[in-house]
């Protein structure tokens, strides 16, 4: 007989996790919504993280292990996820985390009252030095808003406000169908993803459940380092100038604000002066945000194209404060 396919395929990315890994784990196999997957793909971690997955593997014939004899970085190890999930429907969850016993029950009869491609409910943040607990909304007042609209900028802020690919359900012919996947090799890789799967999904739900518990201050975390995170977004920005018009997704609006976000990124290179990365990007999205100025109003493309033909003729240090001048 032919194996039954799982509604969820939780799907987890480990490196270096050893410390709250167990915990993790537990979470998810403690679950009140049994018909569920766990996929755990280790990227070369150099602690024991592999050990304690193969031994939760060897319990419970739900977990699988997928795992990497190189570090090829958060985004290309939640492709490799997102490639073996098997489920209806996919929810991530970060290895430092841990999730309440009704978190997918409660995502996933919401995804089936309301007929939704994406679900997302609220987190917790448990400081990992001092074990406090608050609600994310307190801290982050984007969780206050209501579910995005219907217009393309909309659902672009909405993305924004909400990159957090770990805390929703996602439907998995949505991923597929429309060929989602993650930029591998940097940080803030859930940008990009997160921006597009808002604007093809036909229907986002927020809940207002904290379900899912999120450590801050884990200095071992892929966000933490300010200079990635600041050329990851920017890499974001000129892959999404790119993308975008091949998907046919370029109403004035929605692109112009992409073009806007990707100045902002230029600009906060200037705080990284020393990342020689950045400063290649910076003229390499000068070039893409030129090469596609047709999606832009008269007035922005006149503005945005003398720019861009300015930035030809400036060293590339100073083009984060010819971005900065733009405002």
């Amino acid at each position: 007989m032919p194996l039954s396919v799982p509604t969820i395929s939780v799907l987890i990315p480990v490196y270096n996790a050893e410390r709250f890994l167990a915990q993790c784990l537990d979470s998810v196999l403690a679950q009140t919504f049994t018909d569920f997957e766990l996929i755990c793909a280790d990227d070369a971690s150099s602690d024991n993280s592999l050990a304690v997955l193969q031994q939760y593997a060897r319990k419970d014939k739900r977990v699988k292990i997928l795992s990497s004899t190189r570090n090829d970085g958060t985004a290309a190890t939640r492709n490799r996820l997102l490639a073996q999930a098997a489920g209806q429907y996919i929810a991530f969850v970060d290895a430092d985390d841990f999730i309440l016993p009704t978190y997918l029950e409660h995502l996933y009869n919401t995804a089936q009252e309301t007929k939704a491609d994406v679900v997302r409910g609220l987190y917790t943040l448990l400081d990992v030095n001092t074990q406090a607990q608050s609600p994310c909304e307190k801290k982050y007042k984007e969780f206050l808003r209501p579910a995005p609209g219907p217009s393309p900028e909309q659902r672009l802020q909405a993305a924004l406000d909400d990159s957090q690919v770990w805390l929703k359900l996602i439907k998995t012919s949505l991923v597929r169908e429309h060929n989602l996947s993650f930029l591998p090799h940097q940080s803030a890789e859930d940008i990009s993803f997160e921006i597009l799967l808002y604007q093809y999904a036909s229907k986002i739900v927020f809940t207002d459940q904290h379900l899912y518990v999120y450590r801050a201050g884990n200095i071992h975390s892929s966000s933490s380092d300010k200079k990635a995170l600041a050329v990851g977004i920017l890499k974001n920005m000129i892959f999404l100038c790119q993308d975008l018009p091949q998907r046919h997704m370029t109403q004035p609006q929605l692109y112009e604000r992409i073009i806007r976000l990707t100045f902002h990124a230029i600009r906060r290179m200037r705080k990284f002066p020393s990342a020689n990365e950045g400063k290649n990007l910076c003229r390499q999205a000068f070039q893409t945000i030129q090469k596609h100025l047709q999606y832009c109003h008269f007035w922005n493309r006149l503005k945005y194209g003398c720019t861009c033909r300015l930035a030809q003729h400036l060293p590339d240090k100073t083009l984060p404060y010819l971005a900065y001048w733009l405002r």
